[in-house]
């Protein structure tokens, strides 16, 4: 039955949507502008093309693929990308990002710092706490780019310790939303989905008065009920309440000096829900409001008559609160408020010019800044499971992009300072100090043969060096080291089987060694050396007619006693098909996703459990009348998990959500 009430639903908005745009629906169809497709897509494949003009191994998802993604937390926009595994990815509560068996640590901690998160160069997350760590909370309709880098690979910019790879995001602009001419708009969206009875609202006004200043405010609100998942079964404490709003300005000095100021906040309120909100560790029930703000305030200074300056300089903020209520008493951390604060000052240069035969795109920054980390319970001071206090940092960072002819060099360099001082800890003095530097950097190279195909290889080496959670341990004192090998080719041509077609493809392998680890444990709670590799797929073929997008992934890891590390995700594949019909009016997609069993794990329960192979589909549909009543207007539908399959995917510490239908409706005035 609940099939047939969302087929029917999602059939509905495809066939009433298209009698209000009046005339258009009677033209022919045209399909000879298919790039223009902004259905369901594969991450990374042909609505954007692979990436195969770098040798990183980075996915850029647009504004358009954003919207057509419909997602309801950042985390599930990066779900079919290679390399990238997620869990508890349909809340925004405790879900948490994997690249490449780094970064979460599945069942426990929410983030950790071998994943960097950066929202408009705001770096995120820096903390453990727990499955509260998790840095995934931010309203997805604040975003218009989100990049994703896989490895180590162009992440020296924002940290030394980013080993699993960097999530880059940028929030939208007033002149997104505004046409030539236009110094007044107004984009309204409204969506609900089946699952969960959920709801959401983004509203947004831009305004250019003149072509100096722009302005946006954004608001957002969404909320949703406890999902069921493919049996039937109701998944507890994924209910929540998310109000957010952004605030952001522009103003154009000069066509060569421009001030841009932001601050988003956004709002997850939580009622008697486990403590680690996955309930796999703690029995203990609180009351949660998390709280995530983002602000910067920035200056660009780019003469046209000086290439070698292009100078940003930019003040940032981060604020990460979550306030516990609990009834018990029996440990601090329940009742704990824990809060992570950032502020930083940089300043970045990018300077173009040539030496002889090579040409030189030359970045150098530097940033100094100060976290400040409390955890205050009912006691009054930092609960012991989650220490208080400050680390001061100061990092100088460079790098430069060599081209000489079909070769591509790019060295990178990064130091990094830090110290580390306890504050408001019954167990550690206050004024107690830990200082640490590190040097980390890579080489990438890239070298075109003819005009297809392309090789390219990464040699980097990173530096993790020690967070305030480890005050209360001897790991403060310890950096985690790594390297990295990246080797692939890439293949990228047109007219292979009829005028107009294109064909994509680009193949990485890779191997990482950690030693030095402070983060991850073994069955018998040993902190070992690590070992990674895997390898990652992309292609893509696009004509006039249709499109096929196919990504897979294969990665390992194990501890150098040979005993399988866990965090390790499953084989996963993945198969697009799309097409668009009236004249780039309609657009459909169907979406298939497989991940092999997964037995190479010494655990017996939770996220890291033994896990069954699974298939899912998905379908999309979108249409974006061009004249009519409803011209201007974005009909959205998208039906997840097709067949209603009872999955729990490997990493993830619940059972995935069952059937979905999402429909939403855009407008801008």
């Amino acid at each position: 039955m609940r099939t047939q009430t969302s087929l029917r639903a999602l059939m509905a908005v495809i066939a009433v949507a298209p009698t209000l745009a009046g005339p258009a629906f009677a033209q022919d169809t045209d399909t000879s502008d298919f790039g223009d497709y902004i259905g369901v897509v594969t991450l990374g494949e042909s609505r954007r093309g692979i990436q195969t003009d770098t040798a990183t191994s980075e996915t850029i998802i647009t504004q358009e693929e954003l919207d057509a993604r419909q997602a309801s937390t950042l985390a599930e926009l990066l779900g079919t990308i290679p390399g990238v595994t997620l869990s508890n990815a349909a809340t925004p509560q405790g879900s948490s990002i994997n690249i490449r068996g780094l970064g979460a640590d599945a069942g426990t901690y929410g983030s950790n710092t071998k994943v960097a998160v950066v929202i408009d160069g705001v770096a995120k997350g820096q903390e453990e706490i727990y499955r509260q760590g998790s840095i995934l909370t931010m309203e997805p309709e604040l975003f218009k780019t989100v990049k994703v880098i896989r490895g180590p690979g162009e992440s020296f910019r924002f940290s030394g310790g980013a080993i699993g790879g960097t999530v880059d995001a940028v929030t939208k602009d007033a002149s997104d939303f505004l046409e030539d001419g236009d110094t007044f708009s107004i984009r309204q969206k409204l969506s609900y989905e089946s699952n969960g009875d959920g709801f959401m609202s983004s509203s947004i006004v831009a305004w250019a008065p003149d072509d100096k200043l722009e302005v946006l405010g954004f608001y957002g609100y969404r909320s949703s009920g406890d999902y069921t998942d493919g049996s039937g079964s109701t998944e507890a404490d994924t209910a929540y309440e998310m109000p957010s709003a952004m605030l952001k300005l522009k103003y154009n000095a000069t066509d060569e000096l421009s001030f841009t100021a932001s601050v988003s906040k956004t709002q997850n309120r939580l009622e008697d829900v486990s403590y680690d909100f996955i309930g796999s560790s703690f029995d203990a029930r609180v009351d949660a409001d998390i709280e995530d703000t983002t602000a910067y305030a920035q200056f660009q200074y780019n003469p046209s008559d000086n290439d070698l300056i292009n100078l940003t300089g930019k003040l940032t903020y981060s604020d990460e609160l979550i306030s516990n209520i609990s009834d018990t008493t029996s440990s601090t951390i329940y009742n704990a408020d824990n809060r992570t604060e950032r502020l930083s000052l940089s300043f970045e240069n990018e300077a173009v010019f040539a030496t002889g035969a090579a040409d030189h795109t030359v970045l150098t920054g530097v940033e100094i800044g100060k976290r400040t980390r409390t955890s205050i319970s009912d006691t009054d001071s930092n609960a012991s499971a989650s220490p208080g206090g400050t680390d001061e940092f100061i990092a100088v960072y460079a790098t430069d992009e060599i081209v000489i002819g079909n070769l591509t060099l790019t060295p990178q360099l990064r130091f990094e300072k830090q110290k580390i001082t306890s504050e408001g800890n019954d167990s550690i003095a206050d004024g107690t100090t830990y200082e640490k530097d590190s040097t980390v950097g890579a080489l990438s190279s890239r070298y075109r043969l003819g005009e297809n195909f392309a090789v390219f290889g990464t040699l980097a080496y990173n530096e993790n060096m020690p967070i305030i959670d480890d005050l209360s341990n001897a790991f403060i004192e310890t950096s985690e080291k790594a390297t990295t090998i990246e080797l692939g080719a890439s293949y990228d041509t047109v007219d292979v089987f009829q005028t107009g077609d294109s064909v994509k493809a680009k193949l990485t392998a890779f191997k990482t060694r950690i030693w030095d680890n402070t983060t991850y444990y073994d069955s018998t709670y040993s902190y070992e050396n690590i070992k990674l590799e895997g390898i990652e797929f992309e292609a893509s073929y696009a004509n006039a007619a249709f499109y096929m997008d196919f990504n897979a992934s294969r990665i390992r890891g194990e501890w150098e006693t040979g005993e399988y590390f866990n965090n390790a995700p499953s084989d996963a594949a993945q198969l697009t098909v799309g097409k668009h019909f009236l004249e780039d009016q309609l657009n459909l997609a169907i979406e298939v996703l497989h991940a092999w069993s997964n037995e190479r794990t010494t655990s017996t329960s939770g996220a890291t459990a033994a896990s069954e192979s699974y298939t899912v589909a998905g379908l999309t549909a979108a249409y974006i009348p061009d004249s009519g009543l409803a011209h201007g207007v974005e009909f959205r539908a998208s039906l997840d998990n097709l067949f209603d399959r009872d999955y729990q995917p490997y990493l993830s510490s619940r059972s995935a959500p069952g059937r979905n239908l999402t429909l939403s409706v855009t407008k801008i005035f």
